[in-house]
């Protein structure tokens, strides 16, 4: 298997934290730079310099960084369960205008949570449209609608020890076709059905892999939070950006489980004043959808990204976002692994929408001029 050595994650790890900063507590950047370590030794970017290490996993990468396994999922769960309590205690009627945890401390630890006050039922409806976005049912609906080509999977519980008799890596399931291969992997037993006989703390060849159904197009997780914003309301872009928190940090927590579309499904199920429908849903994600021969004009900003800080700018993405969704004054600069200008980014998300809504938006601007 090709997993990388411990002395290039030691260094890929120092490297980003003398060379990034993520506006949150420290604690927060290192877990997600572990998982930044993780697409780095995939792709053989950072330290890794060109050479790729595909079976790389989250747990090397905390085994090398000479972490305590149970304690790093652990403070991955906190931050996703501090989520899903405070779309609960929304549900339950409280009037939470902050992202804060029960404690008033900021979700994700990032200070603008303490700043920007929130509409929390139109969060409800952003973690509802973000936990959905990946769903593969979802996806194949908007294909049917819009004769469009996106692709999709899930993640599942895998036995590393079959993958390797199987001559796979996890480059090949999360990036092939598997779709009708599905079935065959669970009677192999490369798909563990059942994740409640599976203490992962003892098994290490046990990993939560995510396979792809079918090869096509993504969504991007900034035109998630920017959509959202321009077509409801700042809070439901955050929603969105929150259920994209989930959908990383549940990589690699006390779960096996897809957490986002988990807490989606409870949402559905317990707020009556969600107010979005299933063509709401396809709508979004048709919106948020990653045009074929774009994937290098439209930004895709992983965690990292959002909540990393432009030097010279002294700005994150989500805070560009923020502004621009707000009407607000914002500095021109380059978001995502992508690199892509803000400004393009959204020119392109207001002509997407002015094409799919003409009339909203056409009303929106005599508005604006009157």
């Amino acid at each position: 298997m090709q997993i990388a050595p411990k002395g290039l994650i030691w260094r890929d790890f120092k490297n980003l934290q003398k060379e990034k900063d993520l506006f949150t507590e420290p604690a927060v950047e290192d877990l997600l730079f572990m998982q930044t370590i993780e697409g780095h030794s995939h792709n053989g970017d950072g330290a890794f310099r060109g050479h790729k290490f595909v079976d790389t996993t989250l747990n090397d990468i905390t085994e090398a960084l000479g972490r305590d396994a149970f304690i790093v999922r652990s403070e991955r769960q906190m931050l996703i369960d501090e989520i899903c309590k405070y779309a609960e205690r929304v549900i339950d009627g409280e009037n939470l205008t902050h992202l804060v945890n029960k404690h008033g401390e900021p979700l994700m630890r990032c200070p603008l949570f303490l700043q920007w006050e929130v509409n929390p039922k139109d969060v409800l409806k952003g973690l509802y449209l973000g936990g959905l976005m990946d769903n593969f049912s979802v996806r194949k609906k908007v294909n049917e609608k819009f004769q469009t080509n996106i692709g999709g999977g899930k993640p599942y519980l895998i036995d590393l020890r079959v993958m390797e008799k199987m001559n796979l890596n996890g480059e090949s399931l999360a990036h092939g076709n598997h779709e009708d291969k599905i079935n065959e992997y669970t009677e192999r037993g490369l798909i563990i059905q059942d994740s409640t006989r599976v203490d992962f703390l003892r098994h290490p060849n046990v990993r939560f892999q995510y396979i792809r159904h079918k090869k096509g197009l993504g969504v991007s997780d900034d035109a998630a939070v920017v959509v959202g914003g321009l077509l409801y309301s700042m809070s439901v872009g955050l929603g969105a950006y929150l259920a994209d928190a989930i959908d990383t940090l549940d990589k690699y927590s006390l779960k096996f489980a897809e957490q986002d579309d988990t807490l989606a499904q409870t949402i559905e199920k317990n707020f009556p004043d969600l107010g979005i429908t299933e063509e709401d849903v396809i709508s979004f994600v048709h919106l948020i959808t990653i045009p074929e021969g774009k994937e290098k004009e439209i930004p895709d900003s992983s965690q990292r990204y959002f909540l990393q800080v432009d030097a010279k700018r002294n700005l994150t993405a989500l805070e560009s976002h923020y502004r621009f969704i707000m009407g607000l004054s914002y500095p021109h600069f380059r978001i995502s692994y992508e690199r892509v200008l803000n400004e393009d980014f959204y020119r392109y998300v207001r002509k997407r929408l002015e094409s799919f809504y003409p009339s909203l938006w056409r009303k929106e601007k005599t508005q604006t001029e009157d």
